[in-house]
C-alpha cells in the first residue's frame, strides 16, 4: 500500500491504525509505534537517509519502556527552517461500547453495528447519512497521523518543499502526557544535531463538527492545565470534646465552598471565558474508623489555564486556604457561643492559630528535623502500594513529611500534583507567531475558495501536547512549580530545563469529528478523504514559506 493523500491510501492506512488498540498505558502503544516507523522506514527517503527516522524512548523511568517516532525529511534547498507535524497515537479505552466492545478497533463492522446501541440523535441521524466512519480513535486522532504519515509521504518524493518537516507521533496524549513530555528533550537535542530552527508545530486533533460539518476549525493555542491541592489539617479531638478539636473535614468543607465553581477563577481570553476550579478529589486521610474528629484531609483541584503562571496560582491558592481556615473558625466559635448560651460550658476556639504554608516550606521544615531526609524518602515511596495513582503518591508524601517536621493544625499545606499543561497561545509577540497568522488567514482564503468557511479559534480548550513547545512566561515560575509539586523529578518527570529552550508558534487543524472518547466517537469521512488532504497541505506549505513581515 502506498502512503500519500490520496482519499483510497489515506482511508486504508487509517483502519489499520486504529485496528492497534492502543490504549494509553499499554503495550499495544508500541505496537503502533512500530507499525508508523515500520510503514515510514519503507519509503524510498528513509532507505536512503535511515538516520533520519528514528524511535525515542518516550519518558524517563517508563514501565512500558514506550517509544515516539521521529521522521525527518530535509528540504533540497539546505534550509534551516523545520515545520513540526506532531500527533498522538494512543487512545481510550474502548470500555463505553459494552457489548460491541470488541468492535471498537473494527469501524466498518462497528459502523454497520453502532445502531444496535443506545446512541444520541445526533448520531442516528449521521449514522444514516452514511458519512461517518465510528470507531475509537478514528477520530481521536488516528486521522490525524494517518493524514500526517500520508503528507510526509509525499514531501520526501518531492524535489522542492521550502522548508524540512519533522514528523513527531507521541504515545500516551490521553494519561499524563508521558509521551511528549520525553520527546522535549529529544526536540532540543536533534535540532542540534541535526541543524533545525523550528518555525512552527501543527497538531492534527479534530475539530469538533456541529451541525455545519463542510469545514473545520484551526486553533492558535492551547489551554493549559494545573492542579492545585490542599493538605487540610485539624486538631484531633474526641467528639466527646468537639470544641477542644477542629475537624479536617470542615476546612475542606470552607475550601470547596471558597473554590468550588467560583467565577474569579475563571480566565477569559478573546472574550470567551474556560471553566472555573473543579474539584477532582475530596476525602479525609483516616486510616482506620474512630470516635475522634479527622485530623487529616486532602482536597485537589483542576484549573484551566490560559495566563495564570504557577507562581500566581500558588498565591491565590494561599488566600483561598487562608479564607477556609478564617470560615471554619468563624463557624465553630458562632455555634460555641449558641451552645454555650444554652448552658454549655464549652472553651473558646479563639486560642487556635491558624496557618498556610506551601509545600516547599513544609519540606524545609521537614529537612530541618530529619537527618537523612533523601533516605527516609526513598524508604517510604518504596513501601507505598503500586496500585497508588501519582497524585495519591504525591498526597502520601505530603502527608508523611509532615509527620516529620512536627507541624501541627489548624494548618492548610498547598502545592501542585501532575499533571501539568503550560497554556500555549499566539501572543503576537514573535515574527513566528505573526507567520503562522498569516499562513492560516491563506487557508482561510482556500477554504473560501472552495465554499467553506474555516473557523479560526484562539484556544483549544481540550488538553493536548501542544502545549509543550515552549514555557510563555518568567522561566523562575516552572521552578516555583518544581520545588511545590511532591515526587516532582522522581516519579513525575517534567523536562524543565529543556521546556525553557523551546519557543515554538502552534496551531491545530484537523478533521472534523464527534464524541471524542464516547462509543459514538465517529470521523466525517467525505471532509477527511476528499477536502482537508488538500487544505493541509496548503497549510503546511504556507507554514513552510517564510518570516517575512
Amino acid at each position: 500500500m502506498t502512503l500519500s493523500l490520496s482519499g483510497d491510501d489515506l482511508y486504508r492506512l487509517l483502519l489499520d491504525l486504529v485496528a492497534i488498540p492502543s490504549v494509553s498505558f499499554s503495550e499495544k502503544e508500541n505496537e503502533a509505534a512500530d507499525f508508523i516507523y515500520t510503514r515510514l522506514s519503507e519509503l524510498e527517503y528513509f532507505r536512503r537517509n535511515p538516520s533520519f527516522l528514528r524511535k525515542l524512548p518516550a519518558a524517563k523511568g517508563d514501565p512500558l519502556q514506550r517509544n515516539a517516532v521521529a521522521a525527518l525529511v530535509k528540504a533540497p534547498s539546505g534550509r534551516k527552517k523545520t515545520v513540526i507535524l506532531t500527533g498522538h497515537f494512543d487512545v481510550v479505552d474502548a470500555e463505553a461500547y459494552g457489548p460491541l466492545k470488541s468492535l471498537a478497533f473494527s469501524p466498518e463492522v462497528l459502523t454497520k453495528r453502532i445502531g444496535e446501541l443506545e446512541i444520541s440523535k445526533d448520531a442516528q441521524s449521521d449514522l444514516a447519512s452514511g458519512e461517518y466512519l465510528f470507531g475509537r480513535g478514528v477520530s481521536d486522532m488516528k486521522s490525524g497521523i494517518a493524514l500526517e504519515m500520508g503528507l510526509l509521504a509525499e514531501i520526501s518524493r518531492a524535489e522542492d518543499f521550502p522548508a524540512n518537516i519533522l514528523f513527531l507521533a507521541v504515545p500516551d496524549e490521553e494519561n499524563t502526557s508521558a509521551g511528549m513530555r520525553g520527546a522535549v528533550p529529544w526536540l532540543v537535542r536533534l535540532r542540534e544535531e541535526w541543524g533545525l530552527e523550528y518555525a512552527a508545530a501543527l497538531n492534527g486533533e479534530p475539530s469538533v463538527g456541529g451541525r455545519d460539518v463542510s469545514a473545520g476549525a484551526v486553533y492558535l493555542g492551547t489551554i493549559g492545565k494545573i492542579m492545585p491541592f490542599f493538605l487540610c489539617v485539624g486538631k484531633e479531638a474526641h467528639v466527646g470534646d468537639y470544641f477542644d478539636g477542629v475537624s479536617a473535614s470542615l476546612i475542606t468543607a470552607n475550601l470547596a465552598l471558597t473554590l468550588e465553581g467560583a467565577a474569579s477563577t475563571s480566565e477569559t481570553r478573546d472574550g470567551r471565558s474556560f471553566p472555573p476550579l473543579a474539584c477532582l478529589r475530596f476525602r479525609d486521610l483516616v486510616r482506620n474508623y474512630s470516635v475522634t474528629l479527622p485530623e487529616r484531609a486532602v482536597a485537589y483541584y483542576n484549573l484551566l489555564t490560559v495566563e495564570k503562571t504557577p507562581a500566581r496560582v500558588l498565591d491565590e491558592m494561599k488566600s483561598a486556604a487562608a479564607e477556609a481556615l478564617r470560615k471554619t473558625l468563624e463557624r465553630l466559635e458562632e455555634q460555641n457561643e449558641l451552645i454555650r448560651a444554652g448552658g454549655g460550658t464549652f472553651p473558646s476556639m479563639k486560642s487556635f492559630a491558624p496557618r498556610v504554608i506551601d509545600f516547599s516550606e513544609l519540606f524545609s521544615k521537614a529537612n530541618a528535623k530529619c537527618k537523612d531526609l533523601a533516605v527516609e524518602l526513598e524508604a517510604f515511596a518504596g513501601s507505598l502500594p503500586s496500585s497508588l495513582d501519582e497524585r495519591d503518591r504525591c498526597v502520601e508524601t505530603a502527608s508523611f513529611l509532615l509527620d516529620l517536621s512536627g507541624e501541627k493544625g489548624p494548618l492548610v499545606v498547598v502545592g501542585f500534583l501532575p499533571p501539568f499543561y503550560p497554556p500555549r497561545v499566539n501572543q503576537r509577540k514573535t515574527a513566528g507567531e505573526r507567520a503562522l497568522l498569516r499562513s492560516i488567514d491563506r487557508l482561510k482564503q482556500d477554504g473560501r475558495e472552495l465554499g467553506l468557511d474555516i473557523t479560526s479559534v484562539e484556544v483549544f480548550q481540550g488538553i493536548m501536547d501542544l502545549s509543550y513547545f515552549g514555557f510563555q512566561g518568567d522561566p523562575r515560575d516552572l521552578d516555583v512549580l518544581a520545588r511545590n509539586m511532591p515526587l516532582w523529578g522522581k516519579e513525575y518527570h517534567f523536562p524543565l530545563e529543556d521546556l525553557k529552550k523551546l519557543d515554538v508558534p502552534v496551531t491545530n487543524f484537523g478533521p472534523i469529528g464527534k464524541d471524542d472518547h464516547k462509543n459514538t466517537e465517529r470521523l466525517h469521512l467525505p471532509y477527511f478523504l476528499d477536502t482537508l488532504p488538500f487544505l493541509f497541505r496548503k497549510f503546511v506549505g504556507y507554514l513552510a514559506g517564510g518570516h517575512e513581515e
